[in-house]
């Protein structure tokens, strides 16, 4: 490899958000070659290959985790398979692009990031939530300002219809290829981590109101939460409280609710906009309406770029970081299996 800035990128599923978002942005981006592709089938490689001009395609993913050519691996599979592929390429000598949600489980996330810190010169980023990105900067600022105050209480609500279709089911209904991840439960918690900090303390609660039926009229039976309900204590002890249910067809929510002392905003992420009331008034103020752009891709590589030239890097979120949602996650589980309060300090049994 002559040219120092040059990263070859290979591509272990590549499909949804990568093809949405990261291979249309790495495309227009100098300094990047696409060299290899490894999805389900040869023909959807092919496909892929042909549509985003990767130099190969390979039949079985180890063919890109040991290539000479390639610097960085961008996994966009299915989260049954990030913890395996992410250690893999870690081990290889691979900088590591994992798409979200990080993984199965505590336990997965726990073993990411004993692996990338073991392997500290590498970088390890997972894909962070499309909320936090937008709002993260517009958000932190109100939450400094005398304007808004101290941060009383947040409550989250996100309503959708992506489980009332019978014969319909997505990988993302599926246990065994989803684990403990739940509708958008994970996107939120990484976005309340960033902006409020992390959960002390959980009380959980879950539903399943209904199993699906296959192609043949087979009943599936459903594992993964269908509605999700929490109340819980943030840093500084601050209440939280949170319902998220895909079972509600017509009426979709999707809003971050922040009570200050002095003002309260409200984040409508469906509206993609933020208001803020304050006590005085019962006018909104529309504070933005813009947020700001996507720089995941290019982020990333300006990390791998520095740590190649052995200068400090920084990506958000780091497995380490990532992992701290995992940790909600299990949370959640654990109390809404359990009937109990999980402390998230503790380890989980």
């Amino acid at each position: 490899m002559n040219d120092p800035e040059l990263i070859r990128l290979g591509f272990i599923g590549a499909g949804g958000i990568c093809e949405q978002r990261h291979l249309p942005n790495l495309t227009k981006m100098p300094g990047v070659e696409l060299v290899a592709v490894c999805n389900r089938s040869p023909e959807s490689s092919r496909r892929v290959q042909e549509k985003w001009g990767f130099a190969r395609t390979v039949d079985d993913w180890r063919q890109i985790i040991e290539a000479s050519d390639i610097d960085a691996v961008f996994i966009g599979t299915w989260p049954y398979r990030h913890c395996e592929l992410s250690l893999a390429a870690l081990a290889a000598g691979k900088h590591v692009f994992c798409q979200a949600r990080m993984c199965m489980d505590w336990a997965e996330a726990r073993q990411m990031v004993a692996a990338a810190n073991a392997h500290a010169q590498q970088v390890a980023m997972v894909c962070p939530s499309p909320f936090r990105v937008r709002w993260e900067r517009t958000v932190r600022e109100l939450l400094a300002s005398e304007r808004f105050g101290h941060l009383l209480s947040v409550a989250v609500i996100s309503t959708n219809s992506a489980n009332c279709d019978l014969h319909q089911m997505s990988w993302r209904e599926r246990r065994e290829l989803s684990g403990l991840n739940i509708l958008q439960v994970g996107i939120y918690a990484e976005t309340l981590n960033a902006w409020c900090g992390d959960y002390l303390s959980l009380t959980a609660t879950t539903s399943i109101s209904h199993n699906k039926h296959d192609a043949h009229g087979r009943t599936v039976e459903i594992q993964i939460p269908q509605t999700v309900s929490m109340t819980g204590t943030l840093s500084g002890g601050v209440p939280c409280t949170e319902f998220h249910t895909g079972l509600a067809a017509g009426f979709e929510r999707a809003e971050i609710l922040l009570c200050g002392s002095a003002a309260t905003c409200r984040v409508d992420l469906l509206a993609q906009q933020i208001v803020q009331h304050s006590a005085a008034s019962t006018v909104g103020e529309m504070i933005d309406t813009v947020g700001d752009d996507w720089q995941v891709e290019t982020n990333f590589l300006a990390a791998v770029r520095a740590a190649r030239r052995g200068e400090p890097w920084q990506v958000s979120p780091s497995f380490s970081e990532a992992a701290r949602y995992m940790r909600k996650m299990q949370a959640i589980d654990d109390s809404s299996r359990q009937s109990r309060l999980v402390n998230l300090s503790d380890e989980p049994s």
